[in-house]
């Protein structure tokens, strides 16, 4: 990246940790002037991400489902790299007009919870937030930002990975690619990809009617996580992907 990148109040880092990948901007008075990725692995090596050498921001806040072994490097590298204390997003009963549906709002993904909060600040609707990665999750907002529920099924590289494990025939030599057709495989890597994609557009569906059947509204669909382009390919309805919603929500988790 080379030379230190500009500081001041405004200045901030963004970090959005799952799973199996991680991925920050540099945002200066709201503009990305910086951003990239970072395997978990890496991380619960305490390896950090590349370029943060150079950054100087004044504040960095963070979005973690990783654990506590990761949220105590971060915090360490906050300190010592940054002189900052790292400020960790959480799940609170209400936030900017969404209230939480779990009965115990702790025990919300806190990934789940700012994708609402972003979603629900770009237009206040009745929406089914979905969340592609190492699992699909799928959270229901009605039209007053009430949080009704959701569901989590495994994602795409989870279910390919079992179906390679547990058969013997039904094995992808192939990484899910982008396709913009559900025709019935001709193959065995077709079968299983267009089968993974349809297992999932199913379920956003029976949740589109669920959530159609309480708002009285036909819901926007938001599309976020690292595959999520995999499923806008080939959703034929209007839906938002928007590759960035769990960060969005920072700024109003820890604004």
């Amino acid at each position: 990246m080379g030379g230190n990148l500009v500081a001041g109040a405004g200045v901030i880092l963004e970090l959005d940790v799952g799973n199996t990948r991680g991925k920050w901007r540099y945002l200066v008075e709201g503009e990305v002037i910086a951003r990239g990725d970072i395997e978990t692995g890496q991380l619960r090596q305490q390896v950090l991400p590349e370029g943060w050498a150079d950054l100087t921001p004044y504040r960095f806040r963070v979005v973690n489902v990783a654990g506590p072994v990761v949220a105590e490097f971060l915090s360490q590298v906050a300190r010592d790299l940054f002189t900052l204390e790292a400020e960790f997003s959480a799940v609170a009963p209400q936030c900017a007009g969404v209230i939480c549906g779990y009965e115990d709002h702790s025990a919300l993904g806190v990934d789940r919870w700012l994708a609402m909060l972003a979603a629900y600040q770009q237009s206040p609707r009745a929406s089914l937030i979905v969340d592609c990665g190492s699992a699909v999750t799928l959270d229901l907002l009605d039209n007053s930002g009430r949080h009704i529920g959701g569901y989590i099924v495994p994602g795409f590289g989870l279910m390919n990975r079992v179906l390679s494990v547990d058969t013997h025939a039904a094995k992808s030599r192939e990484a899910l690619a982008l396709t913009k057709t559900l025709g019935a495989g001709r193959n065995t890597n077709e079968a299983i990809n267009r089968g993974l994609l349809l297992m999932v557009l199913g379920a956003v569906d029976r949740a589109m009617e669920e959530l159609q059947v309480h708002s009285g509204s036909l819901p926007l669909l938001w599309l976020t996580g690292g595959d999520a382009q995999l499923l806008s390919a080939v959703y034929q309805h209007e839906h938002r992907l928007v590759p960035d919603l769990v960060m969005d929500g920072l700024a109003l988790s820890n604004p």
